[in-house]
C-alpha cells in the first residue's frame, strides 16, 4: 500500500480525469515515486480490462459530448480545490481493489463520466437494444384509403398505432391478432375502437417476436377465438 499522500490521484491519472496542468505535476511526481507508480500500474491492469468487457460499437457522439462536459466540470472544480489540505494516507493493510475503490468514491461523476467513455461500446449496445423500432403496417379499408397504421417495437413489445380509421361495423368491435411465421393468427385480449378523428394507440399484448405479423380484424363485441372476418390492418413481419 503507497503512503505517499498524492496516492489519492492515481485513479483520476489512470481514468484521464486530470486536468492538464494537474496531470503534468503528477507525472513529474511519478518519476520520483515508486510507490505511485505501483499504484498507477496496478489500476491500470483494471481500466485496460473495461473496453473488453463489452461488443465494440462506436457510441453515440451527443453522449460523448454530455460526458465530455461533465468530466470539464469535475476537473474544474478539482482545479480550485487544488489548494485545499490534503486528507492523511490511510494506514494499515488493505488489498489493491479495496484502496482503489475508496479512491474511486471521491472523483464523483468524474470517474463515472471517464468510465462509460471507457465502456462506451457496452452503452451503446445497451442503448441500441432499447431502441423503438417502427414497423410499416397496411391498412385495408375501401372505404377510407387515407387510413393508416404503423407498429412501433421496443424491447419485444409492441404498439399499434393507425389515423383516420373508421369505426367498426355495427355491434362489432376491432380485435388484434399476434401471427407467427407459418401459424395462424393468436387472439389477443386487445379490442378497441378508434377515436371520432379515426386514431387510436393500442398496446400489443404478449411478447413479439422476430418474424411476428399484427393483425386486425372486425369481430363480435367481445372478441373471437379465431377470425371472422378478414384483416383490416397486417404489418409487416417484425
Amino acid at each position: 500500500m503507497s503512503t505517499c499522500d498524492r496516492g489519492a490521484d492515481v485513479p483520476s491519472y489512470v481514468l484521464g480525469a486530470l486536468a492538464g496542468d494537474e496531470r503534468a505535476s503528477f507525472e513529474r511526481h511519478l518519476a520520483t515515486c515508486s510507490a505511485c507508480r505501483r499504484e498507477v500500474a496496478d489500476l491500470q491492469v483494471v481500466a485496460d480490462s473495461l473496453p473488453r468487457a463489452a461488443e465494440q460499437v462506436a457510441p453515440p457522439r451527443e453522449l460523448k459530448d454530455r460526458i465530455m462536459t461533465v468530466v470539464r466540470a469535475e476537473a474544474q472544480a478539482r482545479e480550485a480545490e487544488e489548494s485545499a489540505p490534503r486528507r492523511p494516507a490511510r494506514s494499515g493493510h488493505e488489498p489493491w481493489w479495496r484502496r482503489i475503490t475508496l479512491r474511486l468514491a471521491p472523483l464523483g461523476a468524474a470517474v463515472a463520466a471517464v468510465l462509460l467513455l471507457a465502456i462506451g461500446a457496452g452503452g451503446a449496445v445497451l442503448l441500441s437494444r432499447s431502441s423503438t423500432t417502427e414497423v410499416p403496417a397496411q391498412a385495408r379499408f375501401a372505404s377510407a384509403p387515407a387510413a393508416q397504421a404503423s407498429l412501433e417495437v421496443r424491447d419485444g413489445r409492441a404498439r399499434l398505432k393507425v389515423s383516420d380509421m373508421p369505426g367498426p361495423p355495427a355491434g362489432k368491435v376491432y380485435e388484434v391478432w399476434l401471427k407467427p411465421p407459418g401459424g395462424a393468427p393468436a387472439p389477443t385480449d386487445a379490442l378497441f375502437s378508434p377515436t371520432r378523428q379515426g386514431s387510436a394507440s393500442v398496446d400489443v399484448p404478449g411478447k413479439v417476436s422476430s418474424g411476428d405479423q399484427v393483425l386486425v380484424t372486425a369481430e363480435p363485441a367481445g372478441g373471437s377465438a379465431a377470425p371472422t372476418s378478414p384483416p383490416v390492418i397486417v404489418s409487416n413481419p417484425v
